[in-house]
């Protein structure tokens, strides 16, 4: 009978020994984006929203549930004007939105209020154009 040792000895080493299936390996998964990819993203999405709409509001909330006083107002304010066509964007559910929207448009307060591309500011702005007709005269234009 053959020892151990001489079996080992007996035994072709060429072969390959891993016989697993080709489909069954595991698969390089997709990387996320890096974050300064989704900034970039997050900026161009940013960028179409306000040149696609003529009256954008960036808000606490939406419309129909505006989720603080500002963002009341100036819900309030379209409505005073009938501006029915605007685009609304909730930024509370959205971390990198409610950033990032704050850097494009310099401004660090909600709501925003954007018509024809140009940023009217918050509240307070918009309460003054309201008092003094130019929101009024702006509005005439859309």
């Amino acid at each position: 009978m053959a020892s151990p040792s001489q079996l080992n000895n007996n035994h072709d080493h060429n072969h390959n020994h891993d016989h697993s299936d080709q489909d069954v390996q595991p698969q390089q998964k997709a990387q996320p984006q890096s974050m300064q990819e989704q900034i970039q993203q997050k900026h161009k999405e940013i960028d179409n929203i306000i040149k696609s709409n003529q009256v954008v509001l960036f808000m606490k909330g939406t419309p129909a549930q505006p989720r603080c006083g500002f963002s009341y107002y100036a819900v309030q304010i379209l409505e005073f004007y009938q501006v029915q066509n605007y685009h609304s964007v909730d930024v509370l559910p959205d971390d990198l939105m409610r950033q990032e929207i704050k850097i494009y448009s310099n401004w660090s307060t909600f709501p925003q209020l954007y018509v024809k591309q140009e940023l009217l500011g918050g509240t307070e702005n918009i309460m003054k154009m309201h008092k003094d007709g130019r929101l009024k005269e702006l509005f005439n234009t859309i």
